[in-house]
């Protein structure tokens, strides 16, 4: 006896099943690999953090801590847009830290230029501008903040402006107790604020 073979093949309900599973499963493959992504991204951003970091600190403690430090002045830059700290060493020479912090509102919603950049006198298409100098007086150099990423938006005018994200959010400085203290605290989106520079030295030590 000869069965028949059955050649119906598959059904449309088993074709959407398997074509179903088949979506899950690249969904999730994808969603892995942008997490991985992520994660080395955010982790490439704190090793440029740390590094950028450590080198603007170096640079500042070997002339405090070699020299030696004996009075430190702070003044704001033109226009309020930032901080100069003065730094007088113990061999009669000066150094100049020049902390630079422009707020703009070219990234800012039109709906939220009335709040967040009328109040404060902020051109509409101003934008951030953060970023530290140091050295001896009338040779500073330029420690550019590192790109942790950015984002052109396009001008209403036809052309492209670049924001980004990293930024200096505050600054503190303090002198008591003989002491001269340097908090930035830099921002964000990914890190929050947990990322900073710290600069301590005590003023006239013998």
């Amino acid at each position: 006896m000869i069965r028949k073979l059955n050649n119906k093949g598959m059904t449309a309900v088993e074709i959407l099943v398997t074509f179903v599973i088949i979506i899950v499963i690249v969904v999730s493959m994808y969603n892995g690999i942008l997490d991985l992504k992520n994660k080395e991204t955010i982790s490439s951003y704190k090793l440029s953090l740390v590094t950028y970091n450590n080198l603007l600190t170096k640079d500042i403690q070997d002339d405090l801590i070699k020299i030696g430090l004996s009075t430190v002045q702070t003044s704001a830059l033109d226009g309020n847009s930032g901080y100069r700290i003065t730094m007088a060493l113990k061999d009669g020479t000066k150094r100049i830290l020049e902390i630079k912090q422009i707020f703009g509102c070219s990234a800012v919603d039109s709906s939220d230029v009335s709040t967040l950049c009328t109040p404060y006198n902020i051109p509409e298409n101003r934008s951030d501008e953060f970023s530290i100098s140091y050295g001896p007086e009338g040779d500073l150099t330029e420690y550019p903040l590192p790109d942790l990423g950015h984002e052109e938006i396009n001008n209403s005018s036809g052309g492209t402006r670049t924001i980004y994200s990293l930024r200096i959010n505050a600054v503190e400085v303090s002198t008591a107790n003989q002491v001269f203290s340097l908090h930035i605290i830099m921002s964000h989106p990914d890190l929050g604020d947990r990322y900073s520079i710290d600069i301590v030295s005590p003023i006239n030590y013998t």
